[in-house]
């Protein structure tokens, strides 16, 4: 059976969602618009890390169809052990791309939990920022964790850089794949054990819309984001701004770029802290 979309233009047949909102994914159709965008593209900052918008959907893309050549399939659980950061981000919409369920890691949870909740959720691949891969492969040592990607050169680890590599068939990534059963999962420890809860694309997209009217994003906005905000509304927070073309610095301490000043911070749900300029000038 098909997947039947609506544009709600009342039209008869199947249509696709407006140019402006995510398709399967957070970043699902997000290239397309950037490219087709005639206004400022926005960036993405992290301490020492610096891209445009188009470029970092565009890895995202790359990335999740070379984890489709490496066999994960829809539903798979990926897991994401890094800081707050763009690499996060990045990890996890390349994992929501490919159709999987995103497992971000709470730096601060400690090794029994982390190790614990890969082992719930049957997590074969882990991505890691190079800081963490020590503990990535302590990790992969006691669960089922068979695979751990780094962003950066780690011993003992597979670099980033190899799922963007062109394909050997030429296929390529198709923001269909992201309409299966794709969401972000979250942990905590109860008085009953681990309890894990899967946040679908329906609530995902539901939160997006939400942030979409509430905040009012431009172009001329800059979000930011760090360990104080919830896991979820991070994910949407930032997802928003890329389709906004506003800037995202990501992490505690990162600065605004020159001139310019935070708008909208996620602390701990996203909130409005200033307005930009009226002119859209710094």
């Amino acid at each position: 059976m098909g997947v039947g979309l609506s544009s709600g233009t009342g039209r008869p047949g199947r249509h696709l969602p407006r140019r402006d909102d995510p398709i399967g994914s957070l970043t699902g159709g997000l290239c397309e618009r950037l490219r087709l965008r005639s206004g400022r593209v926005g960036t993405v900052r992290g301490h020492g890390y610096r891209v445009d918008a188009l470029t970092f959907a565009t890895e995202v893309e790359r990335a999740a169809a070379g984890l489709s050549r490496r066999g994960i399939c829809f539903g798979d659980v990926v897991g994401i052990l890094a800081p707050v950061s763009p690499q996060r981000f990045l990890a996890t919409y390349t994992v929501k791309a490919v159709g999987g369920r995103a497992l971000p890691l709470s730096i601060t949870s400690d090794t029994d939990t982390q190790c614990a909740v890969l082992t719930e959720t049957d997590t074969r691949l882990l991505f890691v920022s190079a800081d963490m891969a020590p503990r990535a492969l302590e990790l992969a040592e006691r669960s089922r964790v068979r695979q751990v990607i780094s962003f950066g050169t780690a011993l003992g680890t597979t670099p980033f850089r190899e799922l963007l590599q062109p394909s050997p068939d030429g296929s390529g990534y198709s923001p269909a794949r992201g309409l299966f059963d794709n969401g972000i999962l979250g942990y905590e420890r109860t008085a009953n054990g681990l309890l894990t809860t899967l946040y679908p694309y329906s609530d995902l997209m539901a939160r997006f819309a939400e942030l979409r009217d509430r905040l009012e994003l431009t172009s001329d906005d800059v979000v930011a984001v760090d360990e104080g905000g919830d896991e979820v509304a991070r994910v949407v927070l930032v997802a928003l701004a890329l389709w906004t073309g506003a800037c995202v610095v990501a992490g505690a301490g990162c600065p605004p770029p020159e001139g310019r000043q935070v708008t909208v911070r996620c602390a701990p749900e996203p909130e409005r802290v200033a307005d930009p300029p009226a002119d859209g000038g710094y």
